[in-house]
């Protein structure tokens, strides 16, 4: 379906990308990354809109859900099935905060 110039897309079909990445391969002993993370995109398959996440904090993390600084990708840790539950966690990562009004 090609997208009308004149009248607001509906958004009925999507696109998403996911990215699988490997973290601190080469680090341990047995080469084995030392956690993985997805990263996911979604847009409307019909006009390119890029989708946005809602309520997620900005930042990057191996122990819980966030997206990007333009909440256009959702970064998810995980790990394979067989792995322990603490797979992944205690590697740093960063948080982006806001506070309304700015800084005073």
């Amino acid at each position: 379906m090609k997208a009308n110039p004149d009248r607001a897309c509906e958004h009925l079909d999507f696109t998403a990308e996911v990215d699988v990445n490997r973290i601190g391969t080469g680090e341990t002993a047995d080469g084995k990354p030392r956690a993985y993370i997805a990263d996911v995109r979604v847009r409307c398959a019909d006009c390119g809109e890029p989708f946005r996440w809602v309520g997620v904090q900005a930042g990057l993390s191996f122990s819980r859900p966030m997206v990007s600084v333009d909440e256009s990708e959702l970064h998810v840790p995980l790990r394979p099935a067989s792995a322990d539950p603490d797979f992944g966690l205690g590697i740093p990562g960063f948080s982006i905060g806001f506070r309304p009004g700015g800084e005073q």
